[in-house]
């Protein structure tokens, strides 16, 4: 008779070894004349939802990532506005007058934009650009000082910083729908149905490959309950302490 292991107290990554052990023993007891089918098939396909599921996306590259387009953004931001304040203090009046005004519509957003939280950095910014790009008058002063590739490295540095930011918010977003928990539900369900087919079969003593099979599960639930048994009163011990 099959022996239940402690569904309701395993945690997922028990649920995970327990299915890959229990569906390699399914998977060395077929035969031609023994499919356990649609238990295998269920079993199987559970298990691969369940590692799906379980999967945790690691954001701290992405972040690390975030981090630098952020210091090269600032970079970009530095220079520029370094740049357009040099011109400002050239002596030439035309270059002098247009440094001025790009340099005032910079001043306009407020000291130390680099300092800003990185998405209100990237607010002002976006802003900033949009105000050169899009007005007659601080475009002409732009190319009269001759800027416009101080400029357009700092729209660079802005979309690629953007893109990481985008890149990171996706990673976190990307989970599976379907919660760990629900699928362990279900492969306990798939569990408890296959071994009510494999104790029918032991009892009509149809092959002896099924006893087989069912004694090989059984060590592995035992083994299982031993591990989590040990956990739960670890766990209970910890408590106490704490108390």
């Amino acid at each position: 008779m099959i022996r239940i292991p402690l569904f309701y107290r395993m945690r997922v990554a028990e649920y995970l070894t327990y299915t890959a052990r229990v569906s390699r023993l399914i998977n060395e007891a077929i035969t031609e004349s023994i499919t356990l089918e649609p238990f295998k098939s269920r079993i199987e396909d559970s298990k691969t939802r369940l590692e799906e599921s379980g999967k945790k996306v690691n954001t701290q590259l992405l972040t690390i990532n975030v981090t630098d387009c952020d210091a090269r953004r600032d970079q970009s931001m530095i220079a520029f506005e370094a740049f357009v304040g040099a011109c400002s203090k050239r002596l030439n009046p035309a270059i002098c007058e247009s440094g001025k005004v790009i340099h005032n519509e910079i001043k306009s957003y407020g000291s130390g934009i680099t300092r800003r939280p990185m998405l209100e950095e990237s607010a002002i910014i976006s802003a900033l650009l949009s105000k050169i790009e899009s007005n007659q008058y601080l475009s002409d002063c732009l190319q009269t000082i001759r800027g416009k590739a101080w400029m357009e490295e700092l729209k660079e540095a802005e979309n690629e910083f953007n893109i990481a930011v985008e890149a990171r918010r996706n990673a976190k977003l990307d989970r599976t729908e379907e919660q760990s928990g629900e699928v362990c539900k279900e492969i306990r369900k798939e569990f408890e149905s296959f071994f009510k087919y494999l104790d029918v079969m032991c009892e009509m003593n149809v092959d002896p490959a099924y006893s087989t099979l069912v004694r090989e599960i059984n060590i592995v639930s035992e083994e299982t309950n031993a591990i989590v048994s040990q956990r739960m009163g670890r766990s209970y011990s910890e408590e106490k302490e704490e108390i």
